[in-house]
């Protein structure tokens, strides 16, 4: 319950792979957060962590009593909502290095926004705790274990954070001096996807080991554990986990004790 409001948070649990919201009390009135559109995970990522952490709906997005018979139904378009605020809020403030700038609806969120928001939303929990920012990272350099280190510290001690992932725009070798090209002109790293990193603890779950982390992933609603440690393809998809992408390429977090910037 949020003190402050006095409205209580619905009943989060990971069952069967899957993070589940509701009541948990008849059949039907629990459903698995999913995001409700393409350009929504970012919001959803930060809605999962405000409901891990047991923080309640505002009252827009609250079920309402019309949606008793189908209480199900209710929650999820009430989700959806406050997804759709949440990026709406986010987009209309989003910030990064160059300061304020519009954002198109069609690519989502900017890290920036999305780190102010988890910032906003830690604090209604923790008021002390720092600022979160986006930390550029390669998940291929000889930092990466220190990374990811400095992450499994944040999780341990409650605190979930949100990485950024995605991949090169070619997402296919093509052969010869022409592929190689082509390679150079479009493998760039493109930002695709958010996904959370779960304290272990908030889920009722033991500590997955060295290198892993519980992942929420928005499309599918799932939360699994992933070795970050792990050999990932340069090309084509990656882990279901980081939502088919093979790369992590930002965390976005409070002050990690380790990090690398590139």
């Amino acid at each position: 319950m949020d003190t402050r409001t006095g409205a209580s948070a619905p009943r989060v649990r990971v069952a069967n792979s899957r993070l589940r919201v509701g009541g948990f009390t008849t059949a039907g009135d629990a459903i698995t957060l999913t995001q409700c559109d393409a350009t929504t995970c970012g919001a959803t990522a930060v809605l999962a962590a405000r409901l891990l952490l047991g923080l309640p709906l505002d009252d827009a997005s609250s079920p309402s009593g019309t949606g008793a018979a189908r209480p199900g139904r209710a929650l999820r378009d009430s989700l959806a909502v406050r997804q759709r605020g949440l990026q709406r809020a986010m987009n209309r403030h989003a910030r990064g290095p160059l300061g304020p700038l519009p954002w198109t609806r069609r690519l989502g969120s900017t890290p920036w926004a999305v780190a102010a928001e988890l910032t906003r939303t830690l604090r209604r929990v923790r008021p002390g705790v720092g600022e979160s920012t986006v930390t550029w990272v390669d998940d291929r350099g000889t930092g990466w274990g220190g990374v990811v280190a400095g992450l499994r510290t944040g999780l341990a001690d409650g605190v979930p954070a949100i990485l950024l992932t995605g991949g090169p725009l070619l997402g296919r070798a093509a052969a010869g001096r022409a592929g190689r090209v082509l390679r150079a002109a479009v493998g760039v790293l493109i930002p695709r996807h958010y996904v959370l990193a779960v304290p272990w603890g908030v889920i009722g779950r033991a500590d997955p080991g060295p290198g892993r982390v519980h992942l929420y992933e928005p499309s599918s609603g799932t939360v699994r554990a992933l070795d970050l440690l792990a050999p990932r393809p340069a090309l084509g998809n990656g882990p279901r986990e980081l939502g088919g992408w093979p790369r992590v390429l930002a965390v976005i977090a409070p002050p990690l004790p380790l990090t690398e910037r590139i």
